[in-house]
């Protein structure tokens, strides 16, 4: 069955500060140990257990993670399905007569939220169907335009090529992806796919590069977990699409602003 929530846990015993990470998919992130310092508008915001971020997509974010006690974890919910369009069509409404987008990505929660959230984690838990799995996001969603968030997550109507694009390469990130094969699986030339990625300000090896770039965190971070062996870096290119190591790991540098040792440094008691 397939799941329209993806639920993503991250841990740190040490500073991390990453730049330019991607947000794919509208995502709420909720620190539950230490505090996430993140850079907006030249203004470091400070996020606790006491409000979650609101991360839109196509909005980088570049932050610190800091933790407390010897110990940061946060829990990153990312949608991949719209409001009702009921809900889109109140959202338009309101969105005539202010423009959440400019306010700070900070909502302030309380036990109303934090209860509907928790229905969510445990939700994904489940197999049910796509049909049930949208009404607890409604009712989620719901109490989010009742807080006032909802348009700071979903500004738009419909999923955009972009979303849809990083979903399907996220599948298999370490596929040997072509731009004429994923062409095909949108039914679309190469010059209209690459025409419509280029009006959203990006492009297909863009998408699959940060796809693979946040696989690379997410399998770091899984492994860590699981308290298994850590894989080399060769070993994690590989299973991140990579043939290279050097050019993975200065791909890694690159989008983040870390190297890959001092970011598994970071995760590591």
């Amino acid at each position: 069955m397939s799941s329209l929530l993806r639920i993503d846990r991250y841990f740190g015993h040490k500073a991390q500060p990453l730049r330019n990470v991607p947000v794919l998919t509208p995502s709420i992130i909720v620190v539950t140990a230490g505090v996430k310092f993140l850079q907006w508008q030249g203004e470091a915001i400070a996020f606790n257990r006491h409000n979650w971020l609101l991360a839109a997509e196509n909005q980088p974010l570049t932050f610190i993670n800091e933790p407390s006690q010897d110990k940061f974890q946060s829990i990153q919910i990312s949608f991949k399905s719209l409001p009702s369009e009921a809900l889109l069509k109140q959202l338009s409404a309101a969105a005539i007569e202010q423009s959440d987008l400019l306010n700070p990505p900070s909502l302030a929660v309380n036990d109303s939220l934090n209860f509907a959230l928790s229905q969510l984690i445990t939700m994904a838990e489940l197999s049910l169907s796509a049909a049930a799995q949208q009404c607890y996001l409604d009712g989620f969603y719901q109490q989010l335009f009742e807080a006032g968030a909802l348009s700071q997550l979903f500004a738009h109507r419909q999923l955009s090529l972009r979303q849809k694009l990083s979903r399907y390469l996220a599948i298999d990130p370490a596929s040997n992806h072509s731009i004429e094969n994923t062409c095909g699986r949108f039914a679309m030339s190469q010059a209209t796919f690459m025409r419509h990625l280029s009006k959203e300000g990006t492009s297909f090896r863009e998408v699959l590069a940060e796809v693979r770039m946040l696989n690379a965190i997410s399998v770091m971070q899984t492994v860590n977990a699981r308290n298994e062996q850590p894989l080399t870096q060769l070993e994690l290119a590989f299973r991140c699409g990579y043939q290279s190591e050097s050019r993975f790991s200065q791909r890694f540098k690159t989008q983040f602003g870390i190297s890959l040792k001092q970011y598994a440094q970071t995760i590591t008691c």
